[in-house]
């Protein structure tokens, strides 16, 4: 159904914003230049465009990674010197080696709660420590012929990623020695918890304190990692996810192309094609449209297609569920993507998303109908693209926007048809 043309324009829309915008970091000028490019682009093929405004504190999402690398530095240091006390290396009282010992547990606290509420589970406990920015979704509207049944939101996200430092120096190492540092993390918490409580009925296992000492002397160099997780520099985008809003124009400008084939255009489902800003931040954008609009996302029974990250066509994933966020999308809508994708001979699989998250995951735990077509293979493989300088148009294959952009299409007609 999707000729060479509309791929073409999708492909070219990805190049016309890296060139002449850059990278978009959330809450930046650059995100809203990004965004009145999207509205124009919109403007052509939408009955209405309109942008919402919001503010939120982007930098906070992962802005205090290497504040907490830092902690968990100092707290090793608070263990050695608990543990230099008991070897009566240091001479003072055993009492200090207790408050260290309570410090070093405050600190590791602190971090574990950050790290657990702010980058796992995308809560914003700790925004109140980062300056507010503005950003703006970008929202088109497509009205039926008809009266209005069904609703259908096509999104994805126009933002762009802060280089991770460990993905491009490290490659796939740099993804294990995140998971090091997690459970080194744990480790050292445990460890202060009991020696802490030893230390209060005078039993202190210096050997083996000792010992784990050492170990955590060994962690070091993976904690000073951490402080450089990322830079402040975001990437291009082009695969993440300039790649999706370019899927979601593409659906747009498809069904202006077949405003007179009544085969296509929609009848009875109103469409929505949104791309959200402040993905990259922790899904604020999404987020804040959800909390704006959920009556009316409830009462019309909307179906949530989100695009994020396609590029390839032998990448192209429909999520199940969302792991680290806890979020479960739509059996109803991933199963259905994946029928119409076999009939039309697309290779595809139903995948989950081991770690990060997307905007859908905002729609399915607030329990509306949603998934996410990606083209991330996380559990294999790690693009060395991904959230990385190499993020460039190069990396996509026109041809894969097409596909998706056929999957769309196909599956809304199905929707259309729902009395």
């Amino acid at each position: 159904m999707v000729n060479e043309d509309l791929n073409d324009y999708m492909f070219n829309f990805i190049v016309d914003i890296c060139d002449n915008i850059g990278p978009r970091e959330s809450g930046t000028q650059a995100e809203i230049l990004a965004g009145d490019k999207i509205e124009e682009e919109m403007k052509s093929f939408c009955d209405k465009t309109y942008q919402e405004e919001y503010v939120s504190s982007p930098t906070a999402f992962l802005g205090g990674v290497r504040y907490g690398a830092f902690l968990v530095l100092v707290s090793i240091i608070f263990y050695w010197l608990s543990l230099l006390i008991d070897l009566n290396i240091i001479i003072i009282s055993n009492i200090w080696s207790i408050i260290f010992l309570v410090l070093g547990i405050l600190l590791i606290l602190i971090t574990v709660s950050y790290f657990i509420l702010e980058v796992m589970r995308y809560h914003e406990s700790f925004d109140f420590l980062f300056p507010k920015k503005k950003s703006k979704n970008i929202i088109g509207e497509i009205n039926p012929t008809d009266q209005v049944k069904n609703t259908i939101i096509f999104s994805a996200h126009h933002d762009s990623a802060y280089e991770f430092n460990l993905f491009y120096y490290l490659k796939r190492f740099g993804q294990i020695t995140i998971n090091i540092g997690y459970l080194g993390v744990v480790i050292v918490f445990i460890m202060l918890i009991l020696k802490f409580i030893l230390n209060l009925f005078s039993i202190f296992l210096i050997e083996f304190f000792f010992v784990m000492g050492i170990v955590f002397i060994c962690l070091t160099p993976i904690v000073f990692a951490y402080m450089f997780f990322h830079s402040y520099n975001s990437v291009l985008g082009a695969f993440d996810n300039l790649s999706g809003v370019a899927v979601v124009l593409g659906i747009g400008k498809f069904f202006a192309e077949n405003k007179s084939n009544n085969d296509v255009f929609p009848k009875n489902t109103k469409i929505f094609l949104i791309s959200f800003a402040g993905e990259e931040a922790g899904l604020r954008g999404a987020k804040r449209f959800v909390k704006e609009h959920y009556e009316q996302l409830k009462n019309d029974e909307t179906y949530v297609i989100n695009m994020d990250s396609v590029a390839d066509l032998n990448n192209i994933h429909f999520l199940d569920k969302e792991i680290l966020i806890g979020a479960k999308h739509s059996p109803e809508i991933y199963s259905a993507l994946k029928k119409v994708s076999d009939e039309l001979d697309i290779e595809t699989s139903i995948a989950a998303l081991p770690f990060g998250a997307t905007d859908a995951a905002v729609f399915s735990k607030n329990g509306l109908k949603a998934t996410t077509i990606s083209g991330l293979n996380l559990v294999e493989e790690l693009a060395p693209f991904y959230h990385t300088r190499e993020d460039t148009p190069d990396v996509i294959d026109k041809k894969a926007l097409g596909k998706v952009v056929d999957i769309c299409v196909n599956y809304f007609k199905q929707i259309d048809n729902i009395q």
